[in-house]
């Protein structure tokens, strides 16, 4: 698929961003709503709105394709204005389900051992009072985990 020469042109009139820096964008929003501008919900539900789009963008297999195909053009690396695209692998798995070590599958049983017992003794201790218990056998005081979290907004859009 050759790309159009029109859409080029089109693409950054639709955004209006072309050579604007991502943390730039970010700042003046974020000025924009902290000086009462823009509603902080309505900022909230557009950027997770675009994010995402963005994310279904960039996970469409034929645009990473067209994508590709095009940076190929250009070599494995090429800069656009600021901004540098390389095509590199990500992701690499390996599968050791057919490499027929027994030492290696017998480690894994002894992991899967480890996480239970590891599992267990964690929802124990998180269990516990805040005061600490003691171990009957040893005496060694037990205390509960430390509990940290961040307060969230969760963004679900009907589908």
């Amino acid at each position: 698929m050759e790309v159009n020469s029109q859409t080029q042109v089109a693409a950054p009139e639709l955004f209006g961003l072309e050579g604007v820096p991502a943390q730039v964008m970010a700042d003046r929003l974020v000025e924009a709503v902290v000086e009462g501008q823009i509603n902080p919900i309505e900022a909230h539900i557009k950027i997770s709105r675009i994010e995402d789009a963005i994310q279904s963008y960039k996970g469409n297999d034929r645009i990473r394709d067209l994508t590709l195909r095009e940076l190929a053009k250009y070599g494995k690396k090429q800069q656009f204005g600021d901004c540098m695209l390389e095509e590199t692998e990500a992701g690499i798995k390996y599968d050791f389900s057919q490499c027929s070590d027994s030492t290696l599958a017998s480690l894994y049983v002894q992991r899967e051992s480890l996480n239970a017992e590891i599992k267990s003794r964690e929802a124990m201790l998180k269990n516990l009072p805040s005061s600490g218990m003691a171990d009957p056998e040893t005496g060694e005081m037990y205390y509960p985990p430390v509990r940290t979290s961040k307060t969230i907004i969760k963004t679900k859009f009907k589908k």
